[in-house]
């Protein structure tokens, strides 16, 4: 049987991480929910706070070409605080030789930065930011570090203002009733695709104490029905992608390959 690729697996074929535990603390966070399984934290509320470190060995490592795209990071995010060793590890990955996809909820000082210092590299970096409603108050709920739509969408702009590729993820979409507002906001400044996708795991994922309201919502936008409204409404637009979540109810072909992106 074939092996699925989903997750990080449909952008990049391997992964970079240099931080245990992440400041912006969203709410549905994959890489908390494995940590706690795996009884890696106590409980939850400790993830970006007391565990909440730089990984120095992964800094220090050397960095190998790869056959495909590298993704950084995957389990955390690129935070101000943090912005040096970030340049220190981009750095390593593309004078590799690598093709690397860099994935953040940004903020606009380490966009800024990475710009300046890696614009030799423009045609070997594709940024993709992860922006999944043009509220920021229901982007401050679920994500309660990161920054507001405005900074994003600044980052974004600034990226693209200095000829890099970019891209986009509403993955997952926290207002699919204003996914058309949100690809009209975004799109002049992407040059590859934007991505939608569900918030997939809610029952095990999302963090005990997120009001029941706010599930409910987030539910009722992602139901069968509003996948395919989303659909319609986005299908003719060339940037756009599907997440394998949208994929499984649209009934569209699963990539075969890791990192196939399509």
């Amino acid at each position: 049987m074939a092996k699925r690729i989903s997750g990080t697996k449909e952008w990049s074929v391997e992964s970079v991480n240099i931080l245990l535990g992440c400041a912006h603390k969203c709410r549905y966070c994959y890489a908390r929910a494995n940590a706690a399984r795996r009884k890696q934290i106590p409980e939850g509320q400790v993830w970006g706070e007391t565990y909440y470190m730089l990984r120095q060995h992964e800094v220090r490592k050397p960095r190998r070409p790869v056959q495909g795209t590298v993704m950084f990071p995957s389990t955390h995010d690129i935070l101000p605080e943090f912005l040096e060793p970030t340049l220190v590890v981009i750095g390593k990955i593309l004078a590799a030789g690598n093709r690397l996809l860099i994935v953040s909820k940004p903020h606009l000082a380490c966009i800024q930065a990475i710009c300046q210092q890696f614009a030799a590299y423009r045609d070997k970096i594709l940024f993709r930011f992860t922006i999944g409603a043009v509220d920021s108050a229901i982007l401050a709920y679920w994500e309660p570090g990161a920054p507001t739509f405005e900074e994003r969408l600044a980052s974004l702009k600034h990226a693209w203002e200095r000829g890099f590729q970019t891209s986009v993820s509403c993955e997952p979409l926290l207002e699919s009733d204003k996914a058309r507002e949100l690809f009209d906001a975004l799109a002049p400044y992407v040059t590859d695709t934007i991505w939608f996708g569900k918030m997939n795991g809610i029952e095990c994922r999302v963090v005990p104490g997120t009001d029941p309201r706010e599930i409910q919502r987030i539910r009722e936008g992602q139901t069968d029905q509003r996948v395919r409204a989303v659909y319609a409404a986005l299908k003719d637009e060339p940037k756009v992608r599907w997440k394998e979540s949208y994929k499984q109810v649209l009934e569209l072909r699963l990539a075969d390959e890791a990192g196939l992106d399509i």
